[in-house]
């Protein structure tokens, strides 16, 4: 079934620490989507380009000339599955960042470059590990925002910092975006640490916190082959995890 509505639901998944599985939640909440019929776009904004290795695609135009106004929406989207586009970033996407550092109202082009997009039901930025000028345009994009966490300490210190972030630039802009989700990641149940972190968020975030997505080696295995968890290993922990993930968003 092909879902149609008028507005896009425009999510960016965030945070500013790097191995929390950020790139993994938002290929799967996107792919996952986009396998329950949804039209979904999943813009990569991080230099790394890790959405293009993960689904092994490549386009010579990407989010960099976007931003720079060298292409529009429809130059740089590249389809990846059945009701799933993307739009790919590499490393000149830091360049591009630099350009726009002297520009006014530099905070908002992704917004602007954006606001033409039809024909989704949801937009995804998987966003770069820090608070960079290129982050601030995803949030001032997005409505809505997931925080991957991992079973670290040191991540909920990183949480509480992003969460403020978010909250002052919401003060700003006067920009509504809302946490929808803060997605436990690398959880393992028999650990002690894990589960003293989840009781922790669970505390301070409450139903916002989604159920934890469990250690698997075969989401770490999924991207060399070009697949995502779902494909390349439907009956997985991990496959199982992110299906209840993504009925979040089927049933807000």
């Amino acid at each position: 079934m092909l879902f149609s509505t008028a507005r896009i639901r425009r999510i960016a998944v965030i945070n500013h620490k790097g191995g929390t599985g950020k790139t993994t939640t938002a290929v799967h909440v996107a792919a996952g989507l986009a396998d329950a019929g949804y039209r979904v776009l999943l813009v990569d904004f991080d230099p790394q380009g890790n959405v293009g290795i993960w689904f092994d695609l490549y386009h010579d135009r990407t989010v960099a000339d976007l931003l720079l106004g060298k292409a529009e929406v429809k130059h740089v989207t590249v389809p990846a599955r059945p009701n799933l586009d993307c739009i790919l970033a590499d490393e000149r996407l830091s360049r591009a960042q630099e350009a726009l550092f002297g520009r006014t109202a530099n905070e908002e082009v992704l917004r602007m470059k954006l606001s033409p997009v039809e024909g989704y039901d949801f937009c995804i930025v998987d966003c770069a590990p820090s608070m960079n000028l290129l982050t601030r345009n995803a949030l001032l994009y997005a409505e809505e925002v997931i925080i991957p966490i991992s079973m670290e300490y040191l991540a909920l210190v990183g949480v509480r910092q992003l969460v403020q972030n978010i909250i002052s630039g919401r003060k700003g802009k006067r920009h509504a975006v809302e946490i929808s989700a803060v997605v436990p990641t690398f959880f393992t149940k028999r650990n002690k640490k894990s589960l003293e972190i989840i009781r922790t968020l669970k505390g301070h975030f409450g139903e916002i916190l989604a159920e934890p997505i469990r250690m698997n080696v075969k989401l770490s295995e999924a991207p060399s082959h070009g697949l995502t968890v779902f494909e390349y290993a439907p009956s997985s922990h991990g496959a199982r995890d992110y299906r209840k993930l993504v009925e979040r968003f089927q049933n807000a």
